[in-house]
């Protein structure tokens, strides 16, 4: 190898590298056809779902056509109120979920069967005290919205009903 060669091969092999500290990307994400979904949630604080016009099925989380028989959905509100099919108390907060920078441990994660659909929804209850089994399988719930609502999952959760 001649002297040129081997230094071009020397500056692959340690590449130079350096961080950008300044750079943060901005992204718009297009929610599509569950656009209505969203706004719903940040203008009327408000659950909405979608209904298939051929077999009645009413879908939560909203999907854009029916999965069984590939009708396009209708929009339909929800009460917000729903039963508690199963959950587990969480005492450490993970990562990555805008709502768990709104709830105090301990929260209780769970399944919830809102009334009127068919589907169930994983999402978060704010317990009424840190007493472990006042939220359990067969506990109504209502959805509660955040005073500043930003269009995501994260702008509702739930509270047991009284």
């Amino acid at each position: 190898m001649d002297g040129m060669a081997e230094k071009t091969k020397e500056k692959m092999e340690r590449p130079f590298e350096l961080e950008y500290r300044d750079w943060r990307p901005e992204y718009l994400y297009s929610l599509g056809e569950l656009s209505p979904f969203f706004r719903e949630l940040i203008d009327n604080a408000r659950l909405m779902a979608t209904k298939c016009p051929k077999c009645g099925k009413v879908w939560m989380y909203p999907r854009g056509d029916c999965p069984d028989c590939y009708e396009e959905n209708e929009w339909v509100p929800l009460s917000g109120e729903g039963t508690v099919m199963s959950c587990s108390y969480v005492y450490f907060i993970g990562h990555g979920i805008d709502l768990l920078r709104y709830l105090e441990l301990p929260f209780v994660y769970a399944l919830i069967h809102l009334d009127g659909t068919e589907t169930y929804i994983p999402h978060c209850i704010k317990p009424p005290s840190q007493k472990m089994g006042e939220v359990k399988t067969g506990t109504r719930v209502k959805a509660v919205f955040r005073e500043n609502r930003r269009g995501t999952i994260g702008d509702f959760y739930f509270v047991p009903i009284k």
